[in-house]
């Protein structure tokens, strides 16, 4: 798997402010990505979806505040 790293300059983080970051992309081609994206202020948005369809996203504020915290099943069982 191989990953890119593409910086921004100006994007509404998860606590409104509008500030430069990072995304980093990774695609395995067969069903794995992640989609990890971090703000200057400190914000963080994580999502990853897996072989089975199922997708975990978790969005965090800089001061630590859990906005969004899911997991999500797309398969049945």
């Amino acid at each position: 798997m191989i990953g890119t790293r593409t910086p921004f300059t100006s994007e509404r983080a998860p606590c409104g402010k509008r500030v430069s970051g990072a995304r980093y992309f990774e695609d395995d081609g067969s069903g794995i990505r992640c989609d990890d994206v971090s703000y200057a202020c400190g914000c963080r948005s994580i999502s990853h979806q897996f072989h089975d369809g199922s997708c975990r996203t978790r969005v965090t504020r800089h001061d630590g505040r859990v906005l969004l915290n899911e997991l999500s099943a797309e398969h049945a069982e």
